[in-house]
């Protein structure tokens, strides 16, 4: 009975490992497995979604560091399909708080414009990156990998 519930364990953890490492770099694969809680579930948002975050601002101050969008703050380059992340997200709860409010409130059927209009008035008086919203209004009930 122990070696099934191991051999599930493992087949299930080796499925999941390598499907996320067909996108991202074995270094990046590796640090979102060390992630744990809202960290990890803000990063696994990222990773599934880039062009949903490359349509928001990030209001931690990042703008000073080249950022362009929330997507900056969680993905450091897309190159030939290979995602590599970047660490910055680890410790700024407000990169998280972006991500986390931009996949729950699209799961409730919100539209980006107004996900962009809450956080806009949500930090109202923060940097921002200023990033301008471009993804299509209509594929708001598709456009996530969730």
């Amino acid at each position: 009975m122990n070696r099934k519930i191991f051999f599930l364990f493992f087949i299930f953890f080796f499925i999941n490992f390598n499907l996320q490492s067909a996108q991202l770099t074995k270094e990046s694969s590796f640090f979102l497995n060390s992630l744990k809680g809202d960290v990890r579930e803000a990063y696994d948002y990222a990773v599934k979604n880039p062009e949903i975050l490359s349509n928001f601002s990030c209001y931690c101050g990042c703008e000073k560091i080249k950022h362009t969008s929330n997507k900056s703050c969680f993905i450091k380059k897309i190159d030939q399909d290979k995602i590599l992340l970047t660490n910055h997200s680890v410790s700024c709860p407000i990169c998280i708080d972006v991500a986390l409010t931009v996949k729950y409130l699209t799961q409730d059927g919100f539209s980006l414009k107004e996900i962009r209009s809450i956080l806009d008035d949500a930090y109202d008086g923060y940097p921002s990156t200023e990033t301008k919203l471009e993804l299509n209004e209509g594929s708001k009930k598709s456009c996530c990998n969730e």
